[in-house]
């Protein structure tokens, strides 16, 4: 299995494809990676130094797998942040040209737009993330605030969580929504939301992590991984979250600043603690 990832890359530390290609590879999926940038860390940081990539820089590049490996070869195309409107058209005809060539292939669609402190893209590309990427992708995986501006809805509980992500499976291809940091009373949870079935996994809190990157990342990553697999939602969420909050911990333990995916890379693939999807309505 092999794994086109397209999303922002950091020399130093995990973020972006820096933790998604890693996830991905110790999972035992071929990733090829895709940078849309090349910056010094990720952008949690005051200073940071690197390039935006063109889409035609990417495009090349993309050529070059179509001629040298071939996209009959690509299983799936995962997506994260993209930083351009001119990055996003092109990952949308990537995408296209991949499937008139293997129609099965999976899209994962993480719409990378911001967080609770607001958005991290302007207007027309989230707009475009919303309108044009979404209907194409088979998997969505949105934060909490993007679930919000994606789907125009309430998601301040459980039920309305499971309702916005509804509406998400109705404009295309879309089969799975997974819904990310959704604070419970017993902690945090993630759903997987599908249009006759939901499920649901929550987590301890974990104190001292709030600034750090490359969690989202990560989980899309694994979820990704394991549903190529088993093709089975409550399975790829379970290990996607017990594997993600495995890694969270010993950060959190360490009192590290970047995600300590090397130390704890046996998370991966054993996780210590785990935690099972539970049916929802």
């Amino acid at each position: 299995m092999s794994v086109l990832s397209i999303q922002s890359g950091v020399v130093a530390g995990f973020a972006g494809n820096s933790a998604a290609s890693f996830c991905l590879q110790r999972s035992g999926v071929d990733c090829w990676r895709l940078d849309t940038v090349q910056y010094s860390n990720h952008t949690g940081y005051e200073g940071v130094r690197g390039r935006v990539f063109s889409a035609q820089e990417l495009q090349d590049v993309f050529e070059g797998i179509r001629e040298y490996i071939g996209l009959q070869h690509c299983s799936a195309v995962l997506s994260g942040y993209l930083g351009t409107l001119e990055i996003a058209d092109f990952v949308l005809h990537a995408v296209k040209d991949i499937r008139n060539i293997e129609d099965r292939t999976v899209y994962l669609c993480d719409p990378v737009l911001g967080d609770d402190d607001g958005f991290y893209v302007n207007a027309d590309l989230a707009d475009f993330i919303g309108d044009k990427l979404l209907p194409e992708a088979d998997i969505v995986m949105p934060n909490r605030f993007e679930l919000g501006v994606l789907s125009g809805l309430a998601v301040d509980g459980r039920k309305q969580v499971v309702s916005a992500a509804r509406s998400l499976l109705n404009r295309g291809r879309t089969q799975v929504c997974v819904v990310t940091g959704i604070p419970v009373d017993q902690g945090m949870s993630s759903f997987a939301v599908l249009k006759d079935s939901a499920y649901q996994v929550t987590t301890p809190f974990i104190k001292n992590v709030d600034s750090l990157g490359g969690t989202g990342d990560m989980t899309a990553a694994l979820f990704l991984a394991q549903w190529l697999k088993t093709q089975d939602v409550a399975d790829s969420l379970s290990k996607a979250v017990s594997s993600a909050y495995g890694i969270i911990q010993r950060t959190s333990e360490n009192k590290a600043k970047e995600l300590c995916l090397i130390e704890a890379q046996q998370e991966l693939q054993t996780p210590s603690q785990y935690f099972f999807a539970q049916t929802v309505d």
